[in-house]
């Protein structure tokens, strides 16, 4: 017979879960395992999800990112992220916009970049 007990503690944005088990018929059997999970904000963007979908994609192609598992890549994005109109960015609409990439958001992605480019060329002089 095992009693188990989990202590949850949360302090300052960390998650720290305790287990305990005892085994109350062999008392030199006694497990333990701890796992912390920190919270960090998310960095908030004014692009759209398709739009930081369709960078993630540049990126990548580019070979600037260079994960294998491109599903892991944008966990990350859509875990780190959030736009100003969504707090949470789902995984399945990330993926999607990631693999299939409509003209206006190629348009409006090509625009930030060229923006991007303007103000490197900018702050050299």
């Amino acid at each position: 017979m095992c009693n188990s007990k989990v202590i949850k503690i949360k302090k300052q944005e960390v998650d720290i879960n305790l287990n305990i088990s005892v085994d109350v018929a062999n008392s030199n059997r006694i497990g333990m395992s701890a796992h912390a999970n920190f919270q960090v904000g998310k960095v908030e963007t004014d692009f759209s999800v398709a739009q930081l979908a369709y960078l993630c994609r540049i990126f990548y192609d580019l070979g600037y990112f260079t994960n294998k598992n491109q599903t892991e890549m944008l966990k990350v994005a859509a875990h780190n992220f959030k736009t100003s109109n969504s707090e949470e960015i789902s995984l399945k609409s990330l993926k999607a916009k990631y693999y299939s990439v409509d003209n206006s958001t190629k348009e409006s992605v090509k625009k930030r970049l060229l923006e991007m480019l303007n103000y490197v060329n900018r702050k050299e002089k």
